[in-house]
């Protein structure tokens, strides 16, 4: 189980969330990969911590399912499941979608800029073959709209299924023929912004959610 070396002190007071948030940031980021078994011993003696509260952060992770607990086989990184992510896309339409209608009025010619300057970092980072850092621009041009909208619960809940959708979207970038087609799709809202019609602005965020599912 590849496991990074570096590792900041952990709070005893705080061992649970610490080993909860690290664990889920290796399965989202694909450090740790699908179906690959988490031993609980080696990651207490890695984090420092008795294995109570790496037992308490695998059951987090499991209510998220990010991790599947097997009796009497042990634990492992779920499988990503597509039904799973089917619910996640279309929750993501929608809530981008909504997003996009309340940050409407408030998009002018300086956030226009904005989302061009993003979507040229991302076609940038295309052409160099840098996969997370077209997954973190990818992720920015969207995130500008929920910021927009300025509706606290709308992006929480936007980024906690954003989080969810991290792994397929890193199967979309590593092996998807045309990893153009997030770049295209960007343009495509940008250009029906700049006509001020929103429709065709709603229509095309959610085209560009839909890509990485089909794919």
């Amino acid at each position: 189980m590849p496991i990074p070396t570096s590792q900041a002190p952990m709070v005893r007071t705080t061992a649970r969330e610490r080993v909860f948030k690290e664990l889920r940031q290796w399965i989202i980021n694909g450090t740790l990969l699908p179906q690959e078994r988490l031993n609980d011993v080696e990651l207490a003696r890695h984090f420092g911590v008795s294995r109570t509260p790496v037992r308490e952060a695998l059951q987090m992770l499991s209510e998220q399912k990010l991790v599947t607990m097997v009796p009497s086989s042990g634990t492992f990184v779920a499988s990503i499941d597509l039904e799973d992510m089917a619910y996640v896309y279309k929750l993501l339409e929608e809530m981008q979608a909504y997003a996009l209608e309340l940050s409407f009025a408030r998009i002018g010619q300086g956030e226009l800029e904005q989302l061009r300057q993003i979507n040229g970092r991302l076609r940038e980072h295309e052409r160099n073959n840098d996969v997370p850092a077209m997954i973190g621009e990818d992720w920015a041009f969207h995130h500008c709209f929920t910021e927009w909208a300025a509706n606290p619960y709308l992006t929480n809940y936007t980024e906690q299924l954003m989080s969810q959708a991290h792994r397929s979207e890193l199967q979309f970038f590593q092996n998807c023929a045309r990893r153009d087609q997030s770049y295209e799709g960007h343009a495509q809202i940008i250009q029906a912004l700049e006509k001020k019609d929103l429709a065709q602005a709603k229509e095309k965020l959610r085209q560009n959610w839909r890509i990485s599912l089909q794919e």
